[in-house]
């Protein structure tokens, strides 16, 4: 059900944690005060940021309450950038297991939570999956602390192809013996590195995630000859089966054109409206038209 339905996860990932949440932390039996009633009273209204003033109240109070009212926060439309924020904040302070931003150790008293990093990865991959180029960061940087150098080589691309960061991935080019240039004799062509090798076979077997992994490859020439008509010929192949990020990088890559693809805007909104019907915020038009501009510099 994960890989058949991406649409109908997304939507309901929010409400289940939610759910989960309520069911794991207790309320604390001090009195309610004034500032809490009205907070709560005020949240009534199911908007973000009466949510969110209950989630920074409780955090500060250090009531795991606050966590619930996080995943309140999170769950409202539309979805911006601060509902991400929101999960991120979630993610954070699940994997830290503690609602302060301190780093001393705690007192026992004071302990409410523990660690925990599923939980935290849930809240940063939905946070991704509704557009956060922090949330990508994050992910990157989460799969590189446990040594899933392909997880980590997935994020680093998606994040440096919406930055236009792909000149700051020479590092990777070198790394990478893929395939060989073009006119190369087959008996003489180098043997394709195996993390790539691994992509293309998913890709090709019509696993959605590998098919942007190489899509975003091709565009930035990693283990493959830069391609910016292959990339969007992959990215376009996992948007058709509704994977938010081919949607999403198939607007960018036809919106900002390049060598070999001509800028097609038109064709380009088609993709960010299917990625925008899926709560990926960046997605929407007063962002992506920005996404899209040409830069002041380029290094590519």
């Amino acid at each position: 059900m994960t890989l058949c339905f991406p649409r109908l996860r997304a939507a309901l990932l929010p409400t289940l944690a939610l759910l989960a949440l309520a069911g794991c932390h207790s309320a604390p039996t001090r009195p309610v005060s004034d500032t809490e009633r009205d907070a709560l009273a005020a949240a009534a209204d199911g908007q973000f940021d009466s949510a969110m003033r209950v989630a920074r109240m409780y955090r500060a109070w250090n009531d795991p309450r606050a966590l619930d009212w996080y995943a309140r926060a999170a769950a409202t439309t539309p979805r911006t950038h601060r509902t991400t924020g929101a999960e991120e904040e979630l993610g954070t302070i699940l994997e830290r297991g503690r609602l302060d931003s301190s780093d001393t150790p705690q007192k026992p008293e004071a302990v409410v939570l523990k660690p925990s990093p599923r939980k935290a990865f849930r809240w940063y991959h939905s946070a991704a999956y509704h557009g956060s180029p922090y949330a990508m960061h994050d992910l990157e940087k989460w799969y590189e602390r446990r040594g899933d150098m392909e997880g980590a080589l997935r994020w680093r691309l998606r994040s440096a192809v919406y930055l236009r960061e792909l000149y700051k991935l020479q590092a990777l080019r070198d790394a990478t013996s893929g395939s060989a240039k073009p006119g190369t004799p087959v008996s003489s062509a180098p043997s394709p590195n195996p993390v790539i090798a691994a992509i293309q076979r998913r890709a090709e077997r019509g696993d959605a995630e590998a098919q942007v992994d190489l899509g975003a490859l091709y565009e930035a020439g990693i283990g493959v000859t830069e391609s910016k008509a292959d990339a969007l010929r992959w990215y376009a192949r996992a948007g058709d089966q509704g994977n938010v990020y081919g949607q999403y990088l198939a607007g960018l890559l036809q919106g900002r054109g390049g060598r070999g693809l001509e800028k097609n805007v038109d064709a380009a909104a088609g993709w960010f409206a299917r990625a925008e019907a899926q709560g990926f915020y960046m997605a929407a038009e007063s962002y992506w038209r920005e996404a899209i501009a040409p830069p002041f510099f380029t290094f590519e």
